[in-house]
């Protein structure tokens, strides 16, 4: 996909962040958006601030966890737009802590949004895209996480490494198709990810995960120049979009490189 002008883009995760900043993006280049995430005021924030660059746009609250709901937000994009061109499966949540501590509503969290909200968003618009048989782009937030562990991000390194699982896979799926795909590979990005402890009612718990302090990457990058990357991405056709690809060639050279090894080369 190479022109965005009049294509409808959805973005989930939208109210902040990367998905806002992706969602402003798109606007910049033309294309329509519907816009979901959980928290309402938030995302009907975003949401003017993207109408504030002449795009269409409408904002749909959404619980990514659920089927229900994103197969109610894939109705409401069709419904407002009559086609969704791009599917942005944004949303994602993190733990940072010994995977050990973490019971069994952390998994629950951590594996329902950035997992199941992937497995949700292209069950609800992957059939109806293709139906419609129009060009049209997948773009699944994945992390660097999802390439090779790091330390107190087993729960979240789960969850990505399964991300990038499953849109390798659906790259395959869908090769022969007017359908691209990508996963966004982010590393440190200035984003609300590591403060956001929001959890619906279902995964709260009465004691806290004890979480470990951040530690800062060098060369934090702002989610603007993310969207960037992810339009760019998406032009080009790439399966993956690193944010920081110095960084993580560095690190994913070092994972292959055991691997090599322990095959005796």
């Amino acid at each position: 996909m190479k022109d965005f002008r009049g294509k409808t883009a959805v973005v989930t995760g939208a109210a902040s962040g990367i998905g806002r900043a992706v969602s402003l993006a798109f606007a910049d280049r033309g294309a329509k958006l519907v816009m979901a995430d959980m928290n309402e005021a938030a995302l009907d924030a975003a949401c003017r601030d993207v109408e504030a660059r002449g795009a269409e746009a409408i904002s749909v609250v959404t619980d990514v966890t659920q089927a229900g709901s994103v197969e109610a937000l894939a109705d409401a994009a069709w419904a407002q737009f009559g086609a969704v061109h791009i599917i942005h499966n944004n949303a994602g949540v993190l733990i940072r802590a010994p995977m050990l501590d973490a019971d069994e509503k952390d998994w629950d969290w951590i594996l329902s949004v950035n997992l199941w909200g992937v497995i949700h968003g292209v069950r609800a618009f992957v059939p109806r895209m293709l139906d419609a048989g129009e060009p049209g782009h997948i773009v699944n937030t994945a992390s660097v996480a999802g390439h090779f562990a790091g330390d107190l991000y087993g729960v979240y390194n789960t969850s990505k490494f399964a991300v990038v699982g499953l849109t390798e896979s659906l790259s395959r799926e869908l090769r022969n198709t007017a359908i691209g795909v990508s996963m966004l590979c982010p590393s440190q990005v200035e984003t609300g990810i590591f403060t956001n402890k929001t959890r619906p009612e279902a995964y709260r718990k009465d004691v806290a995960i004890t979480e470990v302090e951040r530690r800062h990457s060098e060369n934090v990058m702002l989610p603007e120049e993310v969207a960037a990357k992810v339009l760019a991405g998406i032009v080009d056709g790439a399966l993956y979009i690193f944010t920081h690809p110095d960084e993580s060639q560095a690190m994913l050279a070092k994972r292959y490189d055991r691997m090599m090894k322990a095959h005796g080369n």
